[in-house]
């Protein structure tokens, strides 16, 4: 009987796990959007730059 105990495969308990926290909700909740909406106004303010011929130096 101790045999077929030691073959019962453990939990997967030895892996480190992510937690759940305040910080984390925020950054995907809130940060991913955020980087989203600057990605696009960098794109549009490049964009109606470029239509009125205005050279934004690099």
């Amino acid at each position: 009987m101790a045999d077929s105990e030691e073959n019962v495969p453990a939990e997967d308990n030895d892996e480190p796990r992510g937690t759940l926290d305040t910080t984390s909700v925020l950054y995907v909740v809130c940060g991913i959007p955020v980087v989203i909406i600057f990605l696009v106004g960098l794109f549009s303010l490049v964009g109606a730059c470029d239509q009125m011929n205005i050279m934004v130096p690099a």
